[in-house]
């Protein structure tokens, strides 16, 4: 096995990184480390704006639902018509009659498809952004509070522990226990719940 792969190289290059950090740390603070992705999914926010953001993707659900349905009794009228317009027991002029009126229903097909894709688009980009802005509004407000007790208790760096390297190797190999302060971060950022 060769260790010169790129993730070896990786941890490798982080760890010389963070070399004179832990030298420096003895002398100049404490470093921490906490659950980012713990953090995240416990924090009472996070619920509360996942059940908007759910609710919001259930009435564009809905509403797809309804440009479906819609598009299924289109194809199934244009079926009939189509159906009918190839009829020998029908007259020259009612076949006529159904395959032009079968074109017609073709191109509500057509248009109500393109309907149904474009609002699928736009309504899927409209959630990811709506997801992504969630995201980083819930991030900000629990580095800020690990900001916080950070500067009330001393500590000179703090480390995600959840994070993982593009091989889905954990960037942290080891840290004392004592270290985490994951569980104390928890409470101070949904201690607004409790009230609520």
């Amino acid at each position: 096995m060769k260790i010169s792969s790129p993730s070896f190289r990786v941890v490798g290059a982080l760890m010389l990184f963070l070399l004179p950090f832990a030298a420096w740390s003895q002398q100049s603070g404490k470093i921490a480390v906490v659950d980012m992705e713990k953090l995240f999914k416990g924090y009472h926010k996070t619920a509360v704006n996942s059940a908007k953001f759910n609710k919001q993707a259930e009435v564009f659900k809905e509403y797809a639902d309804k440009l479906a349905a819609s598009q299924l009794k289109l194809e199934e009228e244009f079926r009939v018509l189509r159906d009918a317009s190839q009829n020998i027991a029908l007259s020259e002029v009612e076949r006529e009659n159904k395959r032009l009126a079968a074109r017609d229903k073709y191109r509500q097909l057509e248009a109500k498809q393109a309907e149904l894709q474009q609002y699928d688009k736009d309504k899927s980009e409209q959630l990811k952004e709506e997801y992504e802005k969630m995201r980083k509004d819930l991030l900000t407000d629990i580095r800020k509070s690990i900001a916080k007790y950070a500067k009330q208790e001393g500590y000179v760096m703090v480390f995600d522990s959840s994070g993982n390297t593009a091989n889905d190797i954990p960037i942290i190999c080891f840290y004392q226990p004592e270290m985490d302060i994951t569980d104390v971060v928890l409470e101070i950022i949904n201690e607004g719940a409790k009230a609520q």
